[in-house]
């Protein structure tokens, strides 16, 4: 076996590069060295994985040898206690197989009435002509579905507030190498804040949902309502933003976003069936991925593609990174829903995860997030502002700028 070509140096000394551009950074790597590329050496080694076998050794085949007990879900841990979103073993596989049956298809037949409302009454506020932010105005949304679908009951506009605050020091954390030290005020104080949230949601929630999480421990059923909170809307709400950016580019003839999907529409001002809505939102999850990257510790010492990967090592690997493989997407970097119509899966498409471990809401988010864009798109006309709709990698796949628009509500 044999070591992984890389650029050499410890890890420490590649940080301040991944910190100033970790998305630049992660595809310059992969194209220079290759599909593995090794980072540091001894307790610091770290392998970035980049073809779709990799990521199916790690995340399926031999997922038993790569656990969570990583830098990234410490700072998760941090948040959410020990949740679905951060553990391993037996805990996570009991509380799995709790939520799994309320997560598939069959179980979310209000579902598309909740989004459909919440929705609605969005562009209610919005009529008849304003200036928004849809990726604050996504994360509000998201928030509200989730409260209502998972839990039965609404808790407000704050919680994205809270989140991002608590998110902005769960990030820090993850990526210093330093000693962590007592978190900063304001974080304690929103993490208090988002567990009287989840109080008020237990005295008057209601739904199979709740029901379920109460057969659990004080302690479980608090984590996982927080991991719920958490991974209900951030996600969603990032994905939401992106697609309406994406489209929007495509549709006013932006030179990023061609003009050639005649088979999933018939004219330029016109895109509104579901199954371009549909392949517009899986594009847009292509191109900005929110679980941009995913860190594992492998347990024993392994080898993958016949590089060696060692015991307590860390590997990493990125849906951004597996989403611009040439192999798997021609011009990667073009927005292209086409992609997504009666196509076979592409191997090299992540963005829920892969595994025992992947997202348990899948058909949640995919019935919610294609019917939050039908409808806006249904009775508004959205036009970009000038600024520039960028990423910003942190815990998730963020808009640096948010995503400022106009919006004219027609009906």
């Amino acid at each position: 076996m044999s070591t992984a070509p890389g650029p050499g140096l410890g890890v420490i000394a590649h940080l301040p590069r991944l910190r100033r551009d970790p998305l630049g950074s992660l595809l310059a790597y992969h194209r220079e060295y290759g599909d593995i590329v090794r980072l540091g050496a001894g307790a610091l080694t770290v392998h970035l994985l980049g073809h779709p076998s990799h990521a199916e050794h790690v995340l399926r085949l031999h997922h038993r040898n790569y656990d969570r007990q990583t830098r990234s879900a410490a700072a998760v841990r941090l948040v959410t206690g020990e949740s679905l979103v951060t553990n391993d073993g037996d805990e996570w596989r009991r509380h799995r197989l709790l939520m799994q049956p309320l997560f598939n298809k069959d179980a979310l037949s209000s579902l598309s009435s909740i989004v459909v409302d919440a929705t609605n009454a969005m562009i209610d506020q919005w009529r008849p002509r304003r200036d928004v932010d849809l990726a604050v105005e996504m994360m509000k949304l998201t928030s509200t579905i989730a409260c209502r679908a998972f839990f039965g009951t609404d808790v407000g506009d704050d919680l994205d507030r809270l989140m991002s605050v608590i998110l902005e020091e769960a990030y820090a954390r993850a990526t210093s190498v330093f000693g962590w030290g007592r978190p900063p005020r304001d974080f304690e104080r929103a993490c208090a804040d988002v567990r009287a949230l989840v109080e008020r949601i237990l005295a008057r929630g209601d739904s199979p949902l709740l029901s379920a999480l109460r057969t659990l421990s004080p302690d479980e059923l608090r984590n996982e309502m927080i991991a719920l909170l958490l991974a209900g809307h951030e996600t969603t709400a990032n994905a939401l933003a992106w697609t309406f950016a994406l489209i929007e580019q495509w549709r006013t003839g932006n030179p990023a976003s061609p003009n050639d999907h005649e088979s999933l529409r018939e004219d330029r001002q016109d895109c509104l069936s579901s199954a371009f809505t549909t392949a517009a939102v899986q594009e847009a999850m292509r191109l900005y991925p929110p679980v941009w990257i995913v860190e594992r510790r492998a347990i024993e010492d392994d080898v993958i593609h016949g590089f060696d990967i060692p015991a307590d090592s860390i590997v990493y690997i990125s849906p951004y990174v597996l989403h611009r493989h040439r192999d798997f997407w021609p011009d990667p970097e073009r927005f292209d829903p086409s992609r997504f119509v009666n196509g076979p899966r592409n191997p090299a498409y992540l963005p829920f995860g892969s595994g025992p471990h992947a997202c348990l809401g899948v058909a949640f988010a995919m019935i919610e997030a294609p019917l939050v864009v039908q409808t806006v798109r249904e009775r508004c006309i959205i036009v970009l502002g000038n600024t520039k709709i960028e990423p910003r990698a942190w815990i998730t796949l963020r808009h640096r700028n948010g995503v400022p628009v106009q919006v004219i509500v027609n009906r």
